[in-house]
């Protein structure tokens, strides 16, 4: 299908340029974290799903390089068939008094008239890294959360953990006896049944 340009017009799309070094996202959209549910809402609630399913191809090809987080903004070079890629940002901000998300973006589509296709591509990539990374919920939020920042609290030092956390997070998860820990939580907080552990009311 020939694509619509934003005034109604028809254009004949050219294929976008293969790069190296991008962020590629296997499964564009398949999150699990809230702040990733966001970026990914704001995406669907801010254009077409023709555009959410190119912005996915871009992801999953790794289109999106030079990317950069800082608090409340992802920005990024985007590879499309332009022979420069594209500089694209989303902003974390406030619209008729709502937390929302803006995106602006270079190409000729540009975010006026809802998000372009690289504003999506960047959405997606954002919500795959809020959602794997910490050091890019770190650097998003601005709020490490007591965690060392290793720098300066963005950027590629942002939300990294030392080598001694490192190796605690590293260590096998102590084994539980869930009897003593039940028997323990009874002399705190006597059954209410009056009864002995294991026995039936």
């Amino acid at each position: 299908m020939t694509p619509r340009s934003w005034d109604g017009g028809w254009y004949e799309a050219r294929p976008r340029r293969a790069v190296e070094g991008g962020v590629v996202v296997a499964k564009p959209g398949t999150v699990t974290g809230e702040l990733a549910a966001e970026m990914v809402a704001a995406a669907e609630m801010e254009t077409s799903s023709a555009i959410l399913a190119r912005g996915r191809t871009y992801a999953r090809a790794g289109q999106v390089v030079a990317l950069e987080v800082e608090e409340g903004r992802f920005s990024a070079q985007i590879q499309g068939s332009a022979s420069e890629p594209y500089r694209v940002s989303l902003l974390r901000t406030v619209i008729s008094g709502s937390d929302r998300i803006a995106a602006d973006c270079s190409c000729p589509y540009g975010c006026d008239h809802g998000w372009c296709k690289h504003a999506a591509a960047l959405a997606y990539v954002a919500a795959h890294l809020l959602d794997t990374q910490g050091a890019t919920v770190v650097a998003w939020t601005g709020d490490d959360g007591g965690v060392p920042s290793g720098g300066g609290g963005t950027g590629e030092g942002a939300g990294r953990l030392s080598e001694e956390d490192l190796a605690t997070l590293r260590q096998p998860a102590p084994v539980l006896d869930a009897a003593a820990l039940l028997a323990a939580a009874e002399e705190l907080v006597p059954h209410p049944w009056g009864g002995q552990l294991g026995e039936d009311p």
